[in-house]
């Protein structure tokens, strides 16, 4: 449990002072920051070609809000039907939070995009945070914490974190390539994502083995309890 909290705490910190540093540049209106971001979208402009425009428009739809809320809703919908009820609060939570928080960031930061003249794709709203960044890294990442806990082998498992961060990093990498976010926005969005899904996870965590930990103690207490006692 001890390591568990402070595991949690050194991630959460992490991502939060990095989102925390991001929104400041922001604001600011950084010259850094804004060099950054241009000459990653001008290099990115410059060097797209028809199989990657292909790939990452596939990111960018499969890792989108609309996809992403379609994989929430079927899973959740499947563990209920699977009387995994726990479950599928926790991604639900976590999935519903998320959309809720980068929401009130963007109208928060008013941030606009960049150039649509230049963009592969349309794009609509705020910028900073990206959604897909975020999205993508709650929804895969609350899917893959519950895959960890279902999947026996290790193999498996590591597999399975393989993909999640694959999936992630190619969905961000998409919204730039597109054109329809600057790469600050992406960083804002993996760090924003990473400190809401570690802070739901870490909380039903600590709270799962709170319940295990009560129950044991109960069953202990039982059985003491059924135990006969000698006479004198």
């Amino acid at each position: 449990m001890i390591l568990l909290l402070a595991i949690g705490a050194g991630v959460t910190a992490f991502a939060g002072d990095a989102f925390t540093d991001l929104g400041e540049l922001l604001v600011e209106q950084s010259p850094t920051l804004q060099t950054i971001d241009h000459r990653w979208h001008d290099t990115v402009v410059y060097a797209r070609d028809p199989a990657s425009t292909t790939f990452f428009a596939l990111m960018s739809l499969v890792g989108g809000p609309a996809a992403m809320t379609v994989v929430t809703v079927v899973v959740a919908a499947v563990l209920v039907m699977r009387k995994r009820y726990r479950w599928a609060i926790y991604l639900l939570v976590t999935a519903g939070g998320e959309a809720l928080l980068n929401m009130e960031l963007k109208r928060y930061f008013e941030r606009a995009r960049p150039a649509l003249a230049e963009a592969l794709r349309r794009a609509h709203g705020y910028s900073f945070p990206s959604g897909h960044a975020m999205g993508s890294t709650v929804v895969i990442g609350a899917l893959t914490y519950l895959a960890m806990r279902a999947l026996r082998t290790w193999r498996q498992k590591a597999a399975a974190i393989a993909f999640a961060i694959t999936f992630v990093l190619s969905v961000a990498a998409s919204r730039i390539y597109l054109g329809v976010h600057w790469i600050s926005d992406i960083g804002a969005g993996l760090s924003a994502g990473l400190l809401w899904l570690i802070t739901t996870t870490v909380g039903y965590e600590t709270f799962r083995r709170i319940r295990l930990i009560r129950a044991l103690r109960a069953r202990s207490f039982s059985q003491r309890e059924k135990v006969p006692r000698s006479g004198g």
